[in-house]
């Protein structure tokens, strides 16, 4: 092979280094050379340098498009045109390891032209935050202020599985996946001994990048917490590696990671978003690179005036949005804005097209000057927020003649300067100094959740009385809320939120005192605000928890009975056949009461809540309402006698429960016996009283009026009573299909080798779909793993078809024709009209699969080499052939086994349906395989992993060996592999194995000619085993792999069906005759559940 011809075939442009700008250069360097094609010295050193070449220009276009990727999103944000195909393409480049090196260079050739005419570009950068992959600000430092076990405590109480435990004399890495684009703090903490510690962090591209950011001996983190810092671009894992090798003692660590967004300057997108809405108006969907170039330019000399301080405050107003609605750290804003600042400022911008941002770096001096304009500007936009916070909560006594307030009100000159703002509103920083950026955007969440600090006022929740009552309302429901997740979130909320909202409840003598309470308020985060939003969302739910003075598990219980009573709803969601759990809830709603602040028409200032009711939804999971039954149970016991209607209620609504849940058992029972009008289906049914006359008595109860009992009494029956019928008719349906199923399986004997849920496939199968009933749509878009089946009849048919011949071909028969031609025609012969009852169904899939297999006529072929009424027992090897070493029993599946199994079914290939799976098997598993046994005589069958059964099952297992040893008409030969059964059981005679049994080369003699005999296809197999990372995965990608390769990995679990369906759609996409599959097998994976897979398959 000529290298040197093949490569100088090539258009030599290709060979050239896209050509870039001194902006790039000064971001991303070295620049690469030109890709040297003609000079030659060797054929080998050729051929590493054009290696070594075409490596450095990949390792140089990974570099650009992990920094210009965020500058390319910023400008298609701002619809810069071609931008929003341009992103998708770098998105594309990076996720896709097929891209080739010409793609590549022409996506940073696209890249490089929307980049030439900025000129700011660096400064650009710094301000979207990309220049930095990877940032380590604290490499990990003991916090002496934050004591270990008061720190463990708040961990269990809000993140309760954040904690792993290191067993003595192990290594154990905990690995936390990090998003791209994140400001990570992690804090790490031991509950008794001082650990061996060591901190990495590994990104998830194909480099695998791995900083070790902490790596000490002996910590002491069980006194203190070790906490550390970092900001990444590329998403990745944590790794927490402990070394416990040397201790005798466990280590539990507790750790908590907190996410956050990297920074962005508000100030910069709040400015140039200002400039933008002034030279472009809402109709212009579209602008050119050049366009945003120059508003770019205006931005920055923008900046460079507010900077210096020259801006006007009129020149500010629309910052004052920008300052109120961010959480503005005005420190940090002002270094963003100051770094990479432009020396030369606006003349030579102008002048030039190309800006050289090297700059001496400002002075602290020149820093501060800024903050302390900017920080008062930032109490300035926030004057009518505060003022506006007072009048709303009544802060102030009214007889308070406060005339700072009146004097703030006044304030508003906006024709100064922003150097002249510290003279100017010098009363602003000296009533605001002590407040931060947090406490301002406290207030202005206070205003937004006005209903949570109304409702603490109006629980005077302050006072001695009501804090010793949020304690007890805390301890309780914390206890309570212990399996509720939601509530349990609500509650950790509000407990936050209680601290945050005290400022503005309490009575303050005069402003000072309310500014200095707010700034009294320290150690809260950011995030702490979200949880005010949280409760504001939930307000009425914390109101239901305030209504009574003491809310107690029993207060809980009953209130939500009556939720219940008014308003609740099931709902049952079968999920089976999509391989999801099924499952269901019950739903209640309550109203929620929103405020809206609204303007009078008779008055110029004042404004006035308006209320709207709205309703508010909550689910009972299923484990809620095991717990709600649980607490109504308590609570039967602890109601007062003179509470009768309550035990109404109380009674009645378990039993409600009780027969919901008998309801959901029997749609289960359905479901899982397949019947084909109980899948992928939804049901609900209500429980609440539809007439209100039950919220009507609970009315009159509250307003101590009199009822009568035996009102209440068949008022709260009448849904009980319904339920019970609908209960009862499910009941039937599930008995009368499991008739059927026995009716027909005894007049179509094919019927028998399939279980009940392979039947109710083909049923849905042979179907046909309507836009009423999509099950069938639904099914073959999980099992294919497509996303247009429904309303593409071509392609559900296709895959219909595909999906028949994969249930029928598991059959091994060979007296029948599985052309899609065939199996097409019958389809159309027998299909099933949709809403048709099951007879009918069970009727067209016998009258499918008689024609299909003549009647299964091959089945009942005599066989001369086939004993009819035997059992045999199998006794395999306890010890591995020629070693001592003992066969444990979870591993019992070796060669020896598989080679007499495959041996005993003499000159056939066997099915899946004459091999019992004990240790997967059910009641019904068992029943149907000894009816198969009783149907097939001329056929072998085989009973594995008897030793591996639960003791009931076995029990009856042997129940049915015994029943199938009085059977007195002709069966087929049953073969029992067990180490634990004797022959001393009736009916079961020793099976001698003989060593040709034993012997592979002649099984898989035996296999290839039975492979040939029934015209299979022999699957070429080739294993590839060794230790980890000795390149097993780099020999099938060179050398085995292909366009038309599908690629598994098995670790530690086995998705059967998962395996099944991407099988199927496989088999769907390739597009030649040779087709392969890799399975890359963990040396954890579940080998015997593995080896009976791969057998079966």
């Amino acid at each position: 092979m000529d290298i040197r011809k093949i490569i100088t075939s090539v258009n030599p442009q290709q060979y050239k280094f896209p050509p870039t700008t001194q902006k790039i250069e000064f971001i991303i360097s070295p620049i690469p050379k030109d890709i040297n094609i003609i000079e030659i010295d060797t054929k080998e050193q050729y051929v590493q340098q054009f290696i070594e070449q075409a490596n450095a220009w990949l390792r140089w276009f990974d570099k650009f498009l992990l920094v210009f990727i965020h500058v390319v999103e910023w400008l298609k944000n701002w619809n810069v045109d071609g931008t929003a195909q341009l992103f998708n393409d770098i998105c594309t480049t990076r996720n896709n390891s097929s891209i080739n090196m010409i793609q590549m260079k022409a996506i940073v050739e696209r890249t490089l032209k929307l980049l030439r005419p900025f000129n700011d570009l660096q400064r650009l950068c710094y301000l979207v935050n990309c220049l930095t992959s990877f940032q380590l600000i604290d490499s990990g430092t003991l916090n002496n202020q934050i004591i270990s076990e008061n720190y463990i405590r708040e961990l269990k109480r809000f993140q309760p599985n954040n904690s792993f435990t290191v067993n003595a004399r192990h290594i154990f890495k905990h690995i936390i996946p990090i998003n791209d684009r994140q400001s990570v703090q992690w804090c790490i903490a031991s509950e008794k001994h001082p650990c061996n510690i060591q901190i990495e962090y590994q990104t998830s591209e194909l480099n695998d990048d791995t900083q070790v950011l902490f790596c000490k001996e002996k910590i002491s983190i069980d006194k203190h917490i070790l906490q550390g810092e970092f900001e990444t671009q590329e998403a990745g894992q944590l790794i927490i590696i402990i070394n416990n090798q040397q201790f005798q003692a466990p280590r539990t660590i507790w750790y908590r990671i907190t996410q956050i967004t990297l920074s962005t300057s508000h100030l910069f997108h709040g400015i140039f978003n200002m400039f933008y809405q002034q030279y472009y108006t809402q109709s212009i969907r579209i602008i050119k690179e050049g366009e945003l170039s120059q508003l770019l330019d205006k931005v920055f000399t923008f900046i460079d005036n507010l900077l210096n301080g020259t801006v006007s405050l009129r020149d500010m107003t629309d910052l004052k949005t920008v300052f109120c609605d961010k959480n503005i750290h005005v420190r940090e804003e002002v270094k963003k804005l100051f770094t990479n600042r432009s020396s030369d400022e606006g003349a030579i911008r102008k002048q030039s097209s190309f800006v050289n941002t090297t700059m001496n770096s400002p002075t602290e001096k020149e820093i501060e000057q800024v903050c302390e304009w900017l920080q008062i500007y930032q109490y300035y936009s926030h004057i009518n927020i505060i003022i506006n916070c007072i009048e709303t909560f009544d802060i102030l006594p009214i007889d308070c003649d406060d005339q700072l307030i009146g004097h703030l009100k006044r304030l508003c000159d906006e024709n100064c300067s922003l150097k002249e703002i510290t003279r100017t509103y010098e009363i602003v920083k000296r009533q605001f100094q002590n407040l931060s950026s947090q406490h301002l955007h406290l207030i202005k969440m206070a205003l937004e959740c006005s209903n949570v600090v109304q409702m603490m006022k109006k629980s005077d929740l302050d006072s001695s009385h009501g804090r010793r009552l949020f304690q007890e309302l805390r301890d309780n429901l914390t206890t309570q809320f212990k399996l509720q997740e939601r509530n349990n979130m609500i509650l950790n909320s509000w407990i936050i939120a209680y601290a945050l909202c005290e400022p503005f409840v309490l009575k303050a003598n005069n402003f000072d005192e309310f500014v200095n309470r707010i700034a009294g308020l320290s150690n809260f985060e950011e995030n702490s605000l979200n949880h005010m939003q949280i409760v504001n969302e939930n307000v009425q739910i914390v109101n239901m928890w305030l209504s009574a003075e003491e809310t107690t598990v029993l207060d809980n219980a009953l209130i939500t009975m009556e939720h219940l009573y008014k308003t609740g709803k099931v709902k049952i969601c079968l999920r089976r056949l999509m391989n999801e759990q099924s499952y269901f809830e019950m739903i209640y709603s309550i109203d929620k009461i929103k405020s809206e602040s609204l303007h009078r028409n008779d008055s110029e200032h004042d404004d006035y809540e308006q209320y709207k009711s709205e309703k508010l939804k909550f689910t009972l999971s299923m484990s809620d309402i095991d717990d709600h039954k649980r607490q109504l149970t308590f609570c039967n016991v602890d109601l007062q006698e003179n509470m009768f209607y309550r035990k109404i209620l109380l009674n009645e609504q378990l039993k409600l429960l009780k027969i919901v849940e008998n309801i959901y058992l029997i749609l289960i029972k359905l479901e899982m016996n397949g019947h084909p009008d109980y899948q992928l289906r939804e049901e609900n049914y209500e429980i609440h009283d539809r007439t209100g006359e039950i919220d009507t008595i609970l009315s009159d109860l509250r307003k101590d009026h009199r009822i009568r009992e035996d009102r209440l009494k068949r008022i709260v029956k009448t849904r009980t009573e319904n339920l019970e019928l609908i209960y009862r008719a499910l009941e039937t349906a599930y008995k009368m299909w499991i008739k059927n199923l026995e009716r027909y399986r005894q007049d179509s004997r094919l019927l028998n080798l399939f279980s009940n849920r392979q039947i109710m496939i083909l049923i849905i199968l042979l179907t046909t779909s309507t836009t009423q009933n999509q099950i069938k749509c639904h099914f073959l878009e999980k099992f294919s793993l497509s996303k247009d089946v429904i309303n593409n009849k071509e392609k559900e048919l296709k895959l219909t078809i595909q999906c028949l011949i994969h249930y029928l071909r598991s059959l091994k028969m060979h007296d029948c024709d599985l052309s899609e031609t065939n199996i097409l025609h019958l389809y159309e012969t027998y299909k099933i009209p949709s809403n048709s009852n099951v007879e009918t169904s069970l009727e067209k899939l016998s009258q499918f699969l008689q024609e299909l297999f003549n009647n299964g006529r091959e089945l009942f072929r005599k066989n001369p080499l086939i004993n009819e009424n035997q059992q045999y027992l199998v006794t395999s090897n306890m010890i591995r052939y020629n070693t001592s070493e003992k066969i444990p029993l979870e591993h019992d599946l070796d060669m020896d086994t598989c080679c007499i199994l495959l041996n005993l079914f003499n000159d056939r290939l066997p099915s899946v349906y004459q091999i019992l799976w004990c240790s997967i098997a059910s009641e019904d598993d068992i029943r149907l395989f000894f009816l198969r046994v009783r149907t097939f005589h001329y056929l072998i069958f085989v009973v594995m992993d008897i030793d591996k059964m639960h003791h009931r099952l076995r029990e009856f297992l042997l129940n049915e060996q015994d029943e199938l040893t009085r059977y007195e008409q002709a069966h087929g030969p049953v073969y029992y592999f067990s180490r634990e059964l004797t022959i001393s059981r009736k009916g079961l005679r020793p099976f001698h194995i003989t060593p040709k049994y034993r012997d592979s080369s002649q099984t898989y003699t035996q296999l290839i000619r039975l492979f040939q005999q029934n015209n299979w296809i022999q699957p070429q197999i080739q294993i590839i085993y060794g230790q980890a990372g000795i390149g097993k995965t780099h020999c099938i990608n060179t050398k085995y792999k292909t366009e038309d390769t599908s690629c598994f990995s098995i670790n530690d679990k086995l998705n059967l069906s998962s395996l099944i369906s991407s099988f199927l759609s496989f088999d769907s996409r390739i597009s030649n005759d040779s087709p392969s599959v890799s399975f890359n097998i963990s040396i954890h994976a579940p080998f015997e559940e593995l080896n009976r897979t791969f057998l079966s398959l």
